[in-house]
């Protein structure tokens, strides 16, 4: 049986600034997706997650290979695939009908459908009554129930949502997603076929059939795994906490990024650092002064401090990488290095964070490459290009922030705003 949507050797790049070599998002995608089938999209960030699921939806073309949906090529916005975004994008200036109806008449139906299919889809997501209300008087959870009804009332194949739940709190957040399990379970509803890009483990576990974990740095498919578990699903089941569990080892432990494409530069460093791009001292020793010498659950400590799993994944990864922290299993646990920094004065973190800076590969290269230039000086640009032809695969803005903030606050680097230069102190 011919699948739903297929992707088939799906590359995607975006083309490097000047001389520098494009940036690989999605590398040699191979996926089909079958009517009815839940899939959720869990990996690090960068992997390309959202940028999937626009290409299924038709909103942007890959460079390589086809998207293809009931075996035809999808060129331009998919007809069949509805999208729920992040961020609500709703039209303030309309109405929450206003908000749907608009789709929806360009689409050339008539008043009578729309209305009846808006009513509808306000009925499924628990909006009736809220017609002529405007996006400003609703809170975050009600305005992304009427991006979901949006999507719901163009009747599609396909419901694609990008981290629909992200930017909500942690009670409307978790009622969505129980009215969303609901539709899944109900068999009268005429939409059985779903996409959510998420980071939420415990949410791809609650509402997925299939959970596909993607790599990064290049983006590319790492596990394809089916969820057996019966609707309706309980959290608190043993067998439900099983799965989560087999996720959370998954995730938490470097075959994932590091084993399968990692360029001779990301081996010299163990890919480490890149991964921790955009991460700050601060975030570090926050998560330091949190922890101790006995084991504490990754997963459990996101939770606590409602942080999603894959920001706090990286944290942990950058005080494992400073060698404040080993990671078995899924768990934490502070080096007697760790231990010593929680007591340490802001003087001794800075020397103990800098001996432990110089010991790393990258910064030993960069050193050395500093030390090559006048005054130990490089500009912004040619900083950048470096970084960009040690990790060409990378996101280099995001890396170059965090190595110069990890630089600056260790006395290693200067960076000077006004002439847009790196130096080299030490």
């Amino acid at each position: 049986m011919e699948p739903l949507i297929a992707l088939e050797g799906v590359w995607l790049e975006y083309p490097g600034e000047k001389n520098a070599p494009a940036t690989t998002i999605l590398k040699d995608i191979n996926l089909t997706i079958a009517e009815n089938d839940i899939v959720a999209l869990l990996g690090p960030s960068g992997c390309g997650k959202s940028t999937l699921i626009r290409l299924v939806a038709g909103l942007i073309k890959p460079t390589k290979g086809t998207v293809k949906f009931h075996g035809k090529a999808v060129d331009g916005i998919c007809p069949g695939v509805a999208m729920v975004f992040q961020n609500f994008a709703l039209f303030p200036w309309l109405t929450v009908c206003g908000n749907i109806h608009l789709p929806l008449k360009q689409a050339g139906l008539s008043d009578d459908e729309v209305n009846r299919r808006t009513q509808h889809a306000l009925e499924m997501v628990g909006l009736t009554g809220y017609d002529t209300v405007y996006p400003r008087e609703l809170s975050g959870g009600m305005k992304q129930r009427v991006g979901i009804a949006r999507a719901l009332a163009a009747n599609p194949e396909v419901l694609c949502m990008d981290e629909p739940f992200s930017a909500l709190d942690v009670l409307t957040a978790e009622s969505l997603r129980n009215e969303l399990g609901r539709l899944c379970a109900d068999p009268n509803n005429p939409l059985r076929t779903m996409i959510s890009v998420t980071h939420n483990i415990e949410e791809a576990v609650y509402l997925a059939k299939r959970i596909i974990v993607l790599a990064a740095h290049p983006g590319r498919v790492a596990l394809d795994l089916a969820n057996t578990l019966p609707y309706p699903r309980n959290p608190e089941s043993p067998e439900f906490r099983v799965v989560m569990e087999k996720i959370h080892k998954i995730l938490t432990h470097h075959e994932l990024p590091d084993a399968a494409t990692q360029s001779a530069e990301d081996s010299a460093d163990h890919g480490h650092t890149p991964r921790v791009s955009g991460v700050t001292i601060g975030e570090v020793l926050g998560l330091v002064s949190l922890c101790s010498e006995k084991p504490a659950d990754i997963f459990e400590l996101a939770d606590e401090l409602h942080e999603d799993f894959d920001s706090m994944l990286k944290v942990v990864r950058a005080a494992e990488l400073l060698g404040l922290a080993t990671t078995p299993e899924d768990e934490i646990i502070l080096t007697p290095l760790g231990v010593q920094l929680q007591t340490a004065s802001i003087a001794e973190r800075k020397t103990l964070l800098a001996e432990r800076m110089t010991t790393l590969p990258l910064y030993q290269r960069l050193r050395e490459y500093l030390h090559k230039a006048p005054d130990r000086t490089v500009d912004v640009d040619t900083f950048h290009a470096s970084l960009n032809s040690w990790y060409p695969n990378h996101d280099i803005a995001p890396l170059a922030r965090t190595i110069v903030s990890w630089g600056r606050y260790t006395d290693l680097l200067a960076f000077d705003s006004k002439k847009k230069t790196v130096q080299a102190l030490v």
